[in-house]
Parts: structure tokens; sequence; C-alpha cells
């Protein structure tokens, strides 16, 4: 019988899987205390279960907690887990200085960064420009869906809608450029902090961070393509209440 975690680490590979992001930095008003730490019915933190997910895909785990300190249990059971601090933009425009954080766009960068030019464990990462090709995978604490759920559903909509590749003179290009970004979306709304970006934007988010801009769909509109979830999803996905959490345990496959 074949492994399914050893096809899911050969489509990583194939495909480009550099990292994973856990977004946990969420001020979490509406709910009432961290979303991260929220407990399942299994006993589980809700910051456990993503860790134990994206464990699965085999690359380095980022977790972005906005400096909150958030640990997991299951920490010395992972290898390549990373805690990431948000970039601050280094910019003295006025619409700028007067934010405190870059917001999820922020951590999103410093995970990209950590990939692009840190070593980790011992073992340099992607420190060339040819890496850049490469893709990170966002997940955050504002749903229950997790990595690994993200990366079949995006990986399988890349597969099945890819365009052929044909030749021009000596050199093969496709018809179409490939997005840079692949996020959900249900029938109302685009779930931007749960999909792939490409490492070749981090130093356009940069610059948009640096100039005062903090709008997540407003710097991934142009360059997004959108990938429909399926229905049984939408109860997972925007937990923002804790009856909305209840609701997402409810609806959680066993």
């Amino acid at each position: 019988m074949t492994n399914p975690l050893s096809l899911e680490l050969s489509k990583s590979e194939l495909v480009g899987l550099a990292g994973i992001v856990i977004l946990a930095g969420g001020l979490s008003t509406r709910m009432g205390s961290p979303k991260a730490l929220l407990t399942l019915p299994s006993g589980q933190s809700l910051l456990d279960y993503h860790v134990q997910r994206a464990s699965q895909l085999g690359v380095p785990i980022l977790i972005a907690d906005n400096g909150q300190g958030f640990s997991t249990q299951i920490e010395d059971a992972v290898t390549s887990l990373i805690h990431v601090e948000d970039y601050q933009p280094q910019s003295s425009h006025p619409d700028a200085k007067h934010k405190h954080s870059a917001g999820p766009l922020g951590a999103i960068l410093s995970a990209m960064q950590q990939l692009l030019y840190v070593p980790v464990t011992g073992q340099a990462m992607l420190t060339d420009a040819s890496d850049i090709s490469q893709w990170m995978l966002v997940v955050s604490c504002d749903s229950l869906i997790s990595a690994t759920d993200i990366w079949k559903q995006v990986t399988e909509f890349i597969e099945t809608t890819a365009q052929p590749v044909v030749n021009a003179g000596q050199q093969a290009v496709t018809q179409n450029a490939c997005p840079q970004v692949y996020c959900l979306t249900d029938n109302e709304r685009v779930y931007p902090l749960l999909g792939l970006y490409q490492l070749s934007v981090a130093e356009t988010l940069q610059t948009y961070l640096d100039a005062g801009e903090r709008r997540v769909m407003g710097f991934i509109k142009p360059i997004c393509q959108h990938v429909a979830m399926p229905e049984s999803w939408y109860a997972l996905s925007n937990l923002n209440t804790p009856e909305q959490f209840k609701q997402a345990c409810q609806s959680l496959p066993s």
C-alpha cells in the first residue's frame, strides 16, 4: 500500500514547498481570549492542532504570534519549528509611523525572509535568486482548516488548471503567467490567510509595507488566484467568536 505521507512529500518537492507559516498573532478581541490557545474537543490547543497537521508536509514550520510567546506541547517532536517576529516597516511615511504593527502581511514577510536568508537547524535554507520560485503555505489560527487540507486543495487545483507547455523555438514556455498567490474562497468571501504565497513576492511586499500599506487584499488582488473550498469547510474558515468556534468544533471531521 502506498504511504499517503510519502505522496505529500513527493508533491511538495515537485511544486516547491519551502515552508509553512502559522499566523497566531491576532488580537482576538471578539473571541475574548487568544485563538491559538483555544481548546479543541481532542484536548489540543488550536496552535498544537495546526503544528501537528503542518508537520505532515515535512517542511520547516514558522510560528508568527506577534511577540506573544505562545508555546506548543509538541514542539520537541517537530523538527525545524521556528518562532519569528513580525516585520517592522522601515519607513518615515506618515501613514506608517502611527501603526504599531504591519498586521498579517508583516508576519508573512518575516516568515518569507526567514526561509530565504536564514539557516535553519544548521542547514542553509534558500539563499540564491533561483530559489524564490518556491512557495510558502500560509495558515491562520482564525480557522480550523489545516495546512494539509490547504495544500491538497490548492495543489489539486494547480494540477487540473495548469496551462499546457508549448515550444517556442528551443525554449519551452507556458501559455499564461502563473499567479503568485493562491488562496481559498467560499461563496461569499476570499481568505487571503489560507493559501500559498510565492517567495518571489517578498521584495515587493517589503516595499508595500514600508510605504505604509497594510491591506492584505490590496496587496494580493493583482497576483492572486482564488481556489474554491468544499462547502463542508465553510464553518471552519472564519472563527471570530466563541459561538463560531463551538460550531467549527462540531463540524470538524473525526
